[in-house]
Formats: C-alpha cells, sequence, structure tokens
C-alpha cells in the first residue's frame, strides 16, 4: 500500500491511498486505459478542527525514468467533505493512454515490475470564505511498484499489446536524418493511397521512397551497393544479410511498377492487391525504424 497527505489550514488531514494489486487496464473502444482505485479520508482541518473545507477536483501526473510525464488524470467536479470518524471511500481515476506511449512505457520496464510515481495535487473549497485553494502533497509522490506477474495479467492482457506493435522511427539531428525525413514523408502519402485503394500506387510510392533516400545520398539508384553502405560498421556476414534481405524487399516493390493484370488463377482479383500493399508498408516502416537506430 503506498499513500501521501494533502494539507489543509496547516494540517495534513487528506490522505490518498492505492494498493498496487488493485490497478488494472480497461480497454476503451480499443484505446488502453489505466484504472485507479484510490482510496480517500479526509479528517476535519485546523488546530482545533474549525477550518471547514470540501475536496472539489484532484488530479494526478503519472511519471517514471527514463520517459518523466508520461500520463495524468483528473477527478472533478466532486464535493467530498471531512469527517472527524476516520475511513476511507474510494475514488476511481480511469486514465486514456494510447499505444505509443504503453510501447514506452514496456520498454523502460524491460523484465521488472511496473514502477511509476504520481503527482498529486487537490483543488479545495472553503464555504465560509467563498474561495478555492490548491493543495499538493507534502510527503512527496505516489510511488507505486505493480508486481510484473501482476501487470502483465491484469494490465497488458486486457490491452492486448502482445498483437499490437508500435514503431518508433528516430531521425538522427544531422544531414542524414534530413535525407530519412524527407524520404519517409512518401511513406505518409503511401498510407494515404492504401485508404484510398490504389495498392498499386502504395508500392511504387515506397519504392520511390527508397530510391529518393539512395540517391540523396549520393548512390545513383538504390540496390545492393546502397544498402550495404547503410551498414558500413557492421560485421561483413550481418552486412551482406542485412543487404540482402532490404534488396529482396526493394525488388518485391516493383511490383508496383508492373502493368495491372490478373493471373490465369486470381478469380479476377488485381496483381497487387490490398494485403500486398499492407506488407509492403509494414516492411517500409520496420525498415525505416531499423536503418535509423545505426545512423
Amino acid at each position: 500500500m503506498s499513500e501521501v497527505w494533502l494539507p489543509v489550514g496547516g494540517r495534513s488531514v487528506i490522505t490518498v491511498r492505492l494498493e498496487p494489486n488493485n490497478i488494472h487496464g480497461r480497454d476503451l473502444a480499443g484505446q488502453p486505459a489505466l484504472y485507479l482505485p484510490l482510496q480517500l479520508q479526509l479528517l476535519p482541518a485546523g488546530e482545533q478542527k474549525e477550518v471547514q473545507y470540501q475536496l472539489v477536483r484532484l488530479s494526478g501526473k503519472l511519471q517514471c525514468q527514463p520517459l518523466g510525464e508520461f500520463a495524468s488524470f483528473d477527478v472533478g467536479p466532486i464535493a467530498e467533505p471531512p469527517n472527524p470518524n476516520p475511513f476511507f471511500r474510494q475514488q476511481d481515476a480511469l486514465i486514456a493512454l494510447d499505444r505509443q506511449r504503453v510501447s514506452r512505457f514496456e520498454e523502460a520496464r524491460g523484465e521488472k515490475d511496473a514502477y511509476f510515481q504520481i503527482m498529486l495535487t487537490g483543488t479545495l473549497w472553503y464555504p465560509s470564505h467563498q474561495k478555492f485553494e490548491v493543495t499538493r502533497a507534502s510527503s512527496g509522490f505516489l510511488e507505486l511498484s505493480v508486481p510484473r506477474s501482476h501487470w502483465i495479467d491484469r494490465v497488458l492482457s486486457v490491452w492486448n499489446v502482445t498483437h499490437t506493435r508500435v514503431i518508433e522511427i528516430k531521425f538522427p539531428s544531422s544531414a542524414a536524418g534530413e535525407n530519412f525525413r524527407n524520404s519517409y514523408s512518401r511513406l505518409e502519402e503511401a498510407e494515404k493511397l492504401y485508404a484510398s485503394a490504389q495498392y498499386k500506387q502504395v508500392l511504387t510510392t515506397l519504392r520511390l521512397s527508397f530510391e529518393g533516400l539512395a540517391k540523396s545520398f549520393g548512390f545513383q539508384a538504390a540496390g545492393k551497393e546502397f544498402f550495404e553502405s547503410l551498414f558500413a560498421s557492421a560485421h561483413p556476414e550481418k552486412k551482406e544479410k542485412a543487404r540482402d534481405a532490404l534488396n529482396g524487399i526493394y525488388r518485391f516493390l516493383h511490383l508496383g511498377s508492373h502493368e495491372q493484370g490478373n493471373h490465369p488463377e486470381s478469380n479476377a482479383q488485381p496483381v497487387v492487391a490490398r494485403q500486398d500493399a499492407r506488407f509492403a508498408l509494414t516492411l517500409a516502416y520496420a525498415i525505416f525504424e531499423y536503418i535509423t537506430l545505426g545512423s
């Protein structure tokens, strides 16, 4: 159990606690969300317990190393008054995430427990003074370490992240990085063509992306020589296999430049079908992630 205290009238009278094993994953129409069943205790404030107040809003910012702040929540409006008899009431917080932030958090977590901190802020209302006040945890962060097994079984399993992979492409801050960025813009163009069911043009656009990248590095065309240059510092065997892999995919993209026709046994389906275009797009994203990591 982890807990922090929020001060009111000079006394730490609001207690916020959370049991890590009560944290769960939720699915919001396909988007991941983190469910936090917070427990609140509000005691009378002031030296003589004479300060009347209400907690009308509770917000929190989630952070961890090395990500920094990666999510936040805001619970309100509420109207929770203090009670002289100590007891804890539940206040649920639901934090909407996205798959990119989940992927980054999982990369930082590795094989360890899921550790993160919550910086809590409360908004108070003083009826007798007719004013609001902001209070922050005097005892630091709400520190949470969710056991690895619980995180996997009760959070990740709900999010289905094992069935989704997020590719993050980081462009080098150099002239080479600008070359990658310019070529990558064609991948975004190819996505629009895919959405318009122009599958043949998807492959052609992806091929032009790699050809443009090759020319920006001084090569006349994309091919074995260019792809090998991307792994100049690699072990010879790795360089050879990576070169051949990329060149094979590049050759696959040439299907887009062929005349659109029908195979004899294709049931009148075009040569370049939807699955071909999706396959090519997925490979192109993976290639850009791979080659920019080594640049």
